[in-house]
């Protein structure tokens, strides 16, 4: 004979279902939800999602979850995070623009509480870091150099001055985060031509592709671009 509570007549799997759906909104609240007027969506794919995130002075964020991360800085500020565990990490106070960090998947709440505004492009990873075997090994000649490492991407600089080249070089999928705009004329391995406009304090996402460039504006133009393994 099969003995069925009273007191939960839909037996106890019904109550566990009922406790997830009730628990994972908070778990998974996402930051565009928590944040919607500081918060962009500039990009997103199947591998990456761009944000482009503003906080004032004294604004906070509720409790919001990342995956692993990078945050390039283009506006610094000092900005508090308290985990989803209690614990606080201050950060951002000596910042330079265009510093970039990698933060691993975490859950967490947020203050600017510093007197500027906090001005920065985050790139969330969406899939696990590739294995070493797996792994693209980034490389871009000079002026391109090397910044950083982490399992998901490789971060480069690059400034080219008016009327500045950079010889043919290759990029897999990668972000592109204006530090100081302008305009590029851009060659690929077959030829063509083409003229890119950068908008400064902007990111982009680009896919594979082979081209040398030359700034044809008349001011210098300074990137980040991180090459995603």
């Amino acid at each position: 004979m099969r003995f069925v509570s009273r007191h939960c007549p839909l037996g106890p799997l019904v109550v566990l279902s009922v406790l997830v759906l009730a628990v994972s909104p908070v778990l998974a609240q996402d930051i565009t939800k928590v944040a919607p007027t500081g918060v962009k969506v500039v990009f997103e794919n199947d591998q990456v999602r761009v944000l482009d995130v503003v906080t004032q002075p004294g604004s906070t964020m509720a409790v919001h979850s990342h995956p692993a991360m990078m945050v390039v800085t283009l506006s610094p500020g000092t900005t508090r995070f308290t985990s989803s565990t209690g614990q606080v990490d201050t950060v951002g106070a000596d910042a330079k623009r265009g510093t970039g960090n990698y933060r691993p998947a975490e859950s967490h709440s947020s203050q600017n509480v510093g007197k500027t505004d906090s001005h920065a492009i985050l790139i969330e990873f969406k899939k696990p870091a590739p294995s070493a075997a797996t792994a693209r090994k980034p490389s871009l000649p000079a002026p391109y150099k090397w910044v950083s490492e982490n399992a998901h991407a490789v971060q480069f600089e690059v400034a080219i001055p008016p009327g500045g080249s950079v010889p043919t070089h290759t990029h897999g999928n990668h972000v592109v985060v204006v530090l100081e705009g302008g305009s590029a004329e851009l060659t690929d391995q077959g030829g063509a031509k083409s003229t890119v406009n950068f908008v400064k304090d902007s990111a982009q996402f680009e896919g594979p592709v082979t081209h040398s460039g030359v700034n044809t504006g008349k001011t210098p133009m300074q990137l980040v671009v991180v090459e995603l393994k």
